[in-house]
């Protein structure tokens, strides 16, 4: 209950400054009008200490002076009792000196006063949260809702008063509402609700190996002609020396072996953790290290840029034929930077890619369990300590339809299972393919840039061997 606590208090703290058309510091306006109306009485002298006491609890409350404020505000409703609004701005500064229970006393005065509004109701739900009364405090909430819906911090706080209850779907709801809304509160709830899956101990698992291949044609290497890219001096020192960068989704051995198919065992609700160490994105002569990876919903990844170039990394959810763009931020040179992989839950696959050098490119599946792994170069897999069970497994390779199958897990026991995917049915959307000619002319074994004058950057190059339907792919 301690963090929520605090998240609970960061937003009372802002939601209720009078600087913001949102805050729940009541109009000092609508107070005013209400005082003119009763200069003409015998009372208004004291009306005027009231407003006079009530003035300076506003100044105190914007400078955050909370225990001074509360004075200032129980001199203006002793001299006015019936004043609906100094009851309500009462209980706003009493929750922020953690005088709960007093704020909520308050509130309620202020309601049977007549004073009602999102930001009391808001502000009321925290204060019984504060002090354990959830239902009490998940009524206020929905109730400011219910005449606001645009107050997405009672959204967030509702998440997370639903997951302490351990309504963990209702929770989810919330992360679900608030993810086009506001998607840092959706991701900060997510990070407090956490997975379904639960680590335990696994002493008697078995393992599961097995063989990806492909049959039938290989698929071509996408080309992507360098002209159109910037930083070509630099670039160019990867590709088929006439001007293209050659891009392979299909990599197949020899023997028909198909590397980068990702391997995942479907509803595994307990097992070993995820692993602790946090996965890179690594960029090298505008190259990727990995072009497939399994993630988990709201895990981050580190992007780190070795290039003497800047990048401009984009992320996308892919649902379906729907892809949408998550994040788009520069990476300067010789720089890292943290993406966070968080999509919407009907989301299957994420990619990292460059949009200014786009053959640069990461396809990540997205897993609910730690039992997946990569295929080799060989086509080779192998997953260990699976909890004994039968399940079902996905073998998962972004431009060709995904397989499944059932397996049983015995207790220490190794099962054994292959997967055979054919070229013919490869799902890649349009790209360019033309490889011939010259782009512009390759200066392979030349001390000179592109552009002329001396080369003092990265010595190194690497010739791309194109391949087509005849001849099997290789990535160098």
């Amino acid at each position: 209950m301690l963090i929520v606590e605090i998240q609970l208090l960061k937003y009372t703290a802002k939601v209720n400054t009078i600087k913001f058309p949102k805050i729940y510091l009541l109009s000092f306006v609508i107070f005013c009008t209400a005082l003119l109306l009763t200069f003409t009485s015998p009372f208004a002298n004291t009306i005027n200490e009231a407003k006079n006491h009530y003035q300076k609890a506003l100044k105190l409350s914007q400078k955050k002076l909370w225990d001074q404020a509360v004075t200032e505000f129980r001199k203006a409703a002793e001299l006015t009792p019936e004043n609906s609004l100094i009851q309500a701005n009462l209980g706003v500064a009493l929750s922020h000196n953690e005088m709960h229970k007093d704020a909520l006393l308050s509130f309620e005065k202020a309601l049977r006063l007549g004073y009602d509004s999102p930001g009391l109701r808001y502000n009321r739900g925290v204060s019984f949260a504060r002090v354990n009364l959830l239902d009490e405090a998940v009524q206020e909430l929905e109730k400011a809702l219910s005449m606001d819906r645009r107050m997405v911090k009672a959204e967030y706080d509702l998440g997370v008063i639903y997951n302490l209850q351990g309504k963990r779907r209702k929770a989810m709801e919330k992360v679900k509402t608030l993810f086009k809304r506001n998607n840092k509160l959706s991701k900060k709830l997510l990070d407090q609700i956490g997975s379904a899956y639960k680590v335990v101990s696994v002493d008697d698992g078995g393992s599961l190996k097995g063989r990806i291949t492909l049959s039938g044609p290989v698929p071509r290497a996408r080309a992507f002609h360098m002209i159109h890219a910037p930083n070509i001096e630099f670039c160019s020192r990867i590709s088929d020396g006439k001007g293209h960068r050659l891009l392979f989704d299909f990599t197949v051995s020899k023997n028909r072996g198909l590397k980068d198919t990702v391997i995942h065992l479907m509803n595994v609700e307990k097992g070993k953790p995820f692993s602790p160490k946090m996965q890179t994105f690594h960029i090298d002569r505008c190259r990727a290290d990995r072009y497939v990876i399994g993630a988990k919903n709201g895990e981050n990844i580190m992007v780190e840029n070795t290039d003497p170039i800047q990048h401009e990394i984009a992320t996308y959810e892919v649902r379906n034929i729907y892809s949408n763009q998550t994040s788009n931020r520069p990476v300067p040179p010789k720089s890292s930077q943290v993406r966070s992989v968080f999509v919407r839950n009907d989301a299957d696959e994420y990619i990292i890619k460059c949009n200014l050098h786009p053959f640069l490119q990461t396809h990540a599946y997205l897993v609910q369990n730690p039992y997946y792994t990569v295929s080799d170069s060989e086509g080779n897999f192998s997953i260990e300590n699976i909890p004994p069970g039968t399940y079902e497994v996905i073998a998962w390779h972004p431009y060709i339809q995904r397989q499944k199958q059932t397996i049983t897990i015995s207790k220490k026991g190794e099962t054994s299972i292959n997967f055979d995917f054919n070229g013919k049915e490869e799902k890649r959307k349009l790209y360019h393919d033309d490889i011939k000619g010259y782009r512009f002319n390759t200066w392979y074994d030349s001390n000179k840039k592109f552009y002329g004058g001396e080369r003092i950057d990265d010595p190194v190059e690497e010739l791309q061997a194109f391949c087509d339907e005849e001849h099997l792919c290789s990535n160098p």
